[in-house]
């Protein structure tokens, strides 16, 4: 672990570094994903400079050069940027790469999952309590419009995933400050712990509720709400929607894979 976070340091450094030298800090950075079925133009945010930079530095570099989007998921997300699916073998299975590090998560309470954002693909809470990104993938989202009573749902979703993401994390809290409750026989002794601080800080928190303003992008434009306040955003798509839409409407395998690969070409970062 300790070697593990080493290297992502060394990587942001890496990434800063190169970065500053060619592009104006003051103009914002647009990338230009060049596919198989058309193109795709994102804004970058300024203010989750670990994954602008990161993502920067990847694109600038050709890395996702002949990388495909091996999750495809009508009215979710298409996601791409397993190294290991520049291979394009026939009936892999891709989606464990991450390029060798993780980005610390950048989870900011005023971007949220409408139609178009740009997002961090990540391992589940359970085995990721710090919800860092995998260094090399992510997503656009594509997402559906929801009514009012699928909104509500919703929540109680975004609910459920809080409470199991606090759960989890108290756990892996506890374990570090006490090594031993990491012991079979010390399991009952630490859900029990963990469930309290749960029920603890759940009663400071209150139930989340989706703001009114948000509501109304959800049930015009559209999004993935549950996803709120779980994963990091880090840009939006601002042209070519419409092939974000297309990729989405795709034949795919039962491993969620396009049948007829959709190959990223070439990526163009740019400032205007």
């Amino acid at each position: 672990m300790k070697l593990h976070c080493f290297a992502v340091l060394i990587g942001l450094f890496f990434i800063a570094g190169c970065s500053e030298k060619t592009l104006d800090p003051d103009k914002p950075v647009y990338v230009t994903v060049k596919t198989t079925m058309g193109d795709v133009t994102v804004l970058l945010y300024d203010d989750t400079p670990l994954h602008k930079e990161n993502f920067i530095r990847l694109c600038q570099s050709d890395f996702y050069k002949d990388v495909i989007f091996h999750r495809v998921i009508k009215e979710f997300v298409v996601q791409g940027g397993d190294p290991e699916s520049k291979k394009q073998e026939a009936e892999a299975v891709y989606g464990h790469g991450d390029g060798g590090y993780t980005v610390p998560a950048e989870i900011l309470p005023h971007y949220f999952n409408k139609r178009g954002a740009l997002i961090d693909a990540k391992l589940a809470d359970a085995v990721n309590t710090e919800r860092a990104s995998a260094g090399t993938q992510f997503c656009f989202v594509q997402g559906k419009i929801l009514n009012d009573t699928e909104l509500s749902e919703k929540e109680i979703r975004i609910n459920e995933i809080r409470k199991n993401w606090l759960y989890h994390k108290f756990r892996a809290e506890l374990k570090e400050k006490d090594p031993g409750l990491a012991q079979e026989e010390k399991e009952d002794e630490l859900h029990a712990e963990a469930t309290l601080m749960v029920i603890d800080t759940l009663d400071v928190l209150g139930a989340y509720v989706i703001p009114s303003d948000r509501r109304e992008v959800y049930k015009t434009i559209g999004g993935i709400p549950h996803l709120d306040g779980s994963v990091t955003i880090f840009g939006e798509v601002i042209e070519g929607f419409d092939i974000v839409e297309k990729i989405s409407l795709v034949e795919t395998n039962q491993s969620d894979r396009p049948v007829k690969d959709v190959i990223i070409l070439s990526t163009k970062v740019f400032q205007r």
